[in-house]
């Protein structure tokens, strides 16, 4: 009967030697066969172009010339192990491909039989390096997530008790504490839009200043374009809007003369920011008796950045602030740096 005649079901007893060659040989995956001595005598195409190499050289134990050393002990023991064990296993190693790099693949293996009798094992393999990295990357993103959130978590609890003090009216209380997060949030959602990437460092201060300065005449900025690290980039907003909150009340902003310059330069030599706060034209400062939380947050938080630092004067003319930490230029490339403890 001619093969187009046959039943689905008669074709597939039908198929031979020669069918399932071509068969493997399409298979979207690197299939192997090893015979019951426990030597290879086989591998498809996929496994040979993976590879770069012919039958003859991958046959017998000369798959494993392409294993990574490091997992070459490990794999042939999970092999061997299960080939005395007449167990199904699997296993990821290191494989070399025909470019040398290595590649992760995942091996699965089953033994099977012939006439009752146990003839060898079939196997597959998949190249699961893309996954794995993909893992690696999640791995990285959470540990990096808790970190962050730990810390803006800490802010806040720091925030929270310095803001509802025992001794202080309810509504001042609210008050502080809601434009302290105010400041934080706005830090939040300028790191979220670039993808918590480095920031600029002057959007960072306009966006924290406008709200104190809505004709944009009482405060100048004046800097080159630098960005600042997640880490840096939350203590800034927070050493600002303190410095701002303290002269709408006392300060430069409380009086209709009252000016603020803010200016910043950098030192390429050693990658730091230089920022100087100067308020001018308002009421005469007297120095405060006690240092109120915005000078501790400011002083002790920015201290805390590698290698940062900040100083809060109370001159008779106006409150004057230096804070130094890391920072690049914006057309300098980034370089990772470990993550700060923002706790104050």
């Amino acid at each position: 009967m001619d093969n187009d005649m046959k039943s689905p079901y008669e074709r597939a007893l039908a198929v031979g030697d020669r069918e399932f060659r071509e068969l493997a040989d399409f298979a979207p995956a690197m299939i192997w066969r090893v015979g019951a001595d426990g030597s290879c005598d086989w591998v498809n195409r996929p496994w040979l172009d993976y590879t770069g190499r012919d039958l003859a050289a991958e046959v017998d134990t000369g798959w494993t010339d392409g294993i990574h050393p490091d997992d070459l002990e490990r794999c042939l023991a999970t092999f061997g192990g299960s080939f005395q064990a007449r167990e199904p296993f699997e296993m990821e190693y290191r494989l070399r491909r025909h470019d040398g790099t290595y590649r992760w693949l995942m091996d699965h293996g089953r033994p099977f039989s012939r006439d009752g009798r146990f003839a060898g094992y079939w196997g597959s393999c998949v190249d699961v390096t893309v996954h794995r990295e993909a893992q690696r990357a999640q791995r990285v993103l959470v540990n990096e997530l808790n970190h962050r959130v730990k810390n803006t978590l800490a802010v806040v609890q720091a925030m929270a008790s310095q803001s509802f003090r025992e001794g202080r009216p309810v509504a001042e209380s609210l008050a502080s504490f809601e434009g302290r997060l105010q400041a934080l949030a706005g830090a939040q959602d300028l790191l979220v839009e670039q993808a918590w990437d480095d920031v600029p460092l002057r959007r960072l201060v306009e966006s924290t200043v406008a709200p104190h300065d809505p004709g944009s005449d009482r405060i100048t900025l004046q800097g080159p374009a630098l960005m600042l690290s997640q880490a840096s980039a939350v203590s800034v907003t927070m050493a600002v809007h303190e410095l701002l909150t303290n002269a709408a009340k006392y300060g430069a902003l409380s009086a209709p003369e009252g000016r603020i310059a803010l200016a910043w330069t950098f030192d390429a030599a050693s990658d730091r920011l230089r920022l100087s706060w100067k308020e001018s034209g308002g009421p005469a400062v007297c120095p405060p008796t006690r240092r109120g939380f915005g000078v501790r947050f400011i002083e002790r938080v920015l201290a805390s950045q590698a290698g940062g630092e900040a100083a809060i004067a109370f001159e008779p003319d106006g409150v004057r602030c230096h804070v130094e930490l890391p920072a690049r230029s914006a057309g300098q490339p980034r370089t990772e740096r470990p993550a700060a403890d923002l706790r104050p």
